[in-house]
């Protein structure tokens, strides 16, 4: 067996935890699952797969429960995952090579999210942290915890090659707010601890995201981007990502211009280049707009799905039948596919036999 422990914290889990275990049968490696409170089979379904589940009474404390399964593994080197997320791809190559050689960096699994409405659920990918010693690392934080060196202060990352899917916010409205509300009240207790701590304010913001209170969520990523943050660091692009969003969600466009600040450290992003297209379109600099987002649909890669594609094709052909270039405008409608507004927008043409 490879010496390599996957810890798993779970609650009432039993829709989903066979899909991750299953996911895992073929890697070589000790299963630790945490279980903080169930009532249903998740633990029965959990004992096919290992012998190593243990008991920890939940104290609203997630950091608490990851290093509770990080004492009870087997091996130093731990793989995290969570109950609604499954292994699509692993390269366990790589992942020897990195344990045997870079004890001192953490390894970041890319995540590919479904989320939205059950029925129509939408596609996006971020990194996160997930492959690490547990002499060197720990978790802090009671929610959205973080990993944590334990003696620097900072730390490598490397991006491995393999993924994982999840699907923990694919669900209903009324769910999502529920799950948001949780999140939010967990967040808020964490800031009566470190009141300006920014990845905190962060994910709060996310939390106000979540249940539609731009206005709020705002407020929260303005906090964090004022304590003066790398722009470099994922988490930090991410905010910048999401703080654009609320502000043209709360019509606060001139605002939103300020965001051209970061386009040296984002420059690389069609996520960032469609919000940049989206903000000097909100504010009639259409020149600007459609440089925004030919640079983008240049990328070969976005966080959201159609970012460097129909989204972006969409906005320019809108423009242009703004200024009467009715066919270059019918063909970037064309380069949207099946995108029911691009759709709309050629019947329009169709209509006026434009």
């Amino acid at each position: 067996m490879t010496p390599i422990s996957v810890c798993i914290i779970a609650k009432n889990e039993e829709a989903h935890i066979e899909r991750l275990l299953s996911s895992l049968s073929s890697c070589p490696f000790e299963i630790v699952l945490v279980d903080t409170g169930s009532s249903d089979r998740t633990k029965e379904i959990a004992a096919k797969y290992t012998d190593c589940i243990y008991d920890f009474p939940w104290i609203d404390d997630f950091a608490a429960a990851r290093n509770f399964s990080l004492s009870k593994a087997s091996n130093d080197w731990i793989l995290m995952m969570d109950s609604d997320e499954w292994v699509k791809s692993i390269d366990l190559e790589e992942l020897d090579y990195f344990r045997k050689h870079l004890s001192h960096a953490v390894g970041s699994v890319t995540r590919e999210n479904l989320t939205g409405d059950p029925g129509h659920p939408s596609l996006s990918t971020d990194q996160t942290e997930r492959f690490f010693s547990r002499k060197r690392f720990q978790y802090t934080g009671i929610i959205h915890e973080q990993l944590t060196p334990k003696f620097e202060k900072s730390f490598e990352a490397f991006l491995l090659n393999t993924t994982i899917g999840h699907d923990g916010y694919l669900m209903t409205g009324q769910e999502r707010i529920a799950k948001s509300l949780r999140n939010i009240t967990l967040l808020k207790k964490q800031l009566e601890q470190k009141p300006d701590d920014p990845y905190t304010l962060y994910q709060l913001g996310k939390g106000y995201e979540m249940i539609r209170d731009a206005a709020n969520a705002c407020l929260c990523f303005e906090k964090a981007l004022r304590t003066g943050l790398d722009s470099e660091l994922a988490y930090v692009q991410a905010l910048i990502l999401s703080y654009g969003e609320a502000l043209l969600e709360t019509g606060q466009f001139k605002k939103a211009l300020s965001l051209d600040n970061y386009a040296n450290s984002l420059s690389g992003s069609a996520d960032y280049l469609y919000l940049m297209g989206m903000i000097c379109l909100k504010n009639e600099q259409y020149e600007q707009a459609l440089d925004q987002f030919e640079k983008a649909v240049a990328l070969p890669n976005a966080l959201k799905e159609g970012r460097n594609s129909y989204l972006c094709y969409y906005e320019i052909g809108r423009i242009l039948s703004m200024i009467s270039e009715w066919g270059m405008a019918r063909n970037y409608f064309l380069k949207c596919g099946d995108y029911p507004p691009a759709l709309h927008a050629l019947r329009i043409l169709d209509e006026q036999g434009l």
